[in-house]
């Protein structure tokens, strides 16, 4: 049984008003919110164990969605009680999260086949697509060989999503703040253990107002 770990504690800084005090995945887009989305696009690929790691507002999301059976879906949360990074909060959530999970973004939606994504790597994965306007990775002979978000040259983006071994978490600090991509992806890439797997770039974000715009248009009628 395959997790799935969505990262939701998010500020939303860089959409100011628009997210209306709201956890970054619970603005509506389509009338509902955007994290219904974000976890119906792994439950119609039969992955319905989900952990939602929660920080900003995470009475709202955990309010909303409860244990999940209303969705189809089993849902554990993890709260954070101070921002601690992406690496942190997947730390904190370890003992919920299983031998081999899916870890994703409560703001970014991709309809993917992640079922058979996990049925073809038997160790970790990172998703990429060939760069557009800059990369953080680079992809050959389907092994990752450089991850770096300073490194804009580089011909692959990640895709929001990869397939992790607990084990691999082994590397984050026991405490603090910390960068789970900045981290593990490195190390695993140095073990020659990381698996990449090239996809299209086609996906919803709601990152910024841009973003959020040109994601309401395209989804306001699904």
């Amino acid at each position: 049984m395959i997790r799935v770990a969505i990262l939701c504690g998010g500020l939303g800084t860089r959409l100011g008003p628009l997210a209306g005090n709201l956890p970054k995945p619970m603005i509506d887009v389509g009338g509902r919110p955007y994290l219904e989305r974000v976890i119906e696009s792994f439950s119609s690929r039969g992955l319905r164990e989900l952990v939602l790691l929660t920080g900003h507002r995470a009475e709202v999301i955990e309010q909303h969605f409860a244990d999940g059976a209303r969705f189809g879906v089993s849902i554990s949360y993890s709260r954070e009680s101070e921002p601690i990074g992406t690496g942190g909060a997947l730390r904190d959530a370890r003992a919920l999260l299983g031998p081999r999970f899916i870890v994703t973004y409560g703001d970014v939606l991709r309809y993917f086949d992640y079922d058979h994504f996990v049925a073809r790597h038997a160790s970790h994965c990172l998703a990429v697509y060939p760069r557009i306007h800059s990369g953080n990775a680079d992809v050959r002979a389907g092994r990752v060989v450089r991850f770096d978000k300073h490194a804009p040259e580089l011909p692959f983006v990640d895709a929001g999503f990869s397939l992790i071994g607990a084990p691999a978490l082994d590397v984050l600090p026991a405490t603090g703040p910390c960068s789970f991509e900045e981290i593990v992806f490195p190390e695993l890439i140095r073990r020659g253990e990381m698996e990449g797997e090239i996809i299209d770039h086609e996906f919803f974000d709601i990152g910024t107002p841009d973003e959020l715009a040109r994601t309401r248009a395209a989804l306001e009628e699904q």
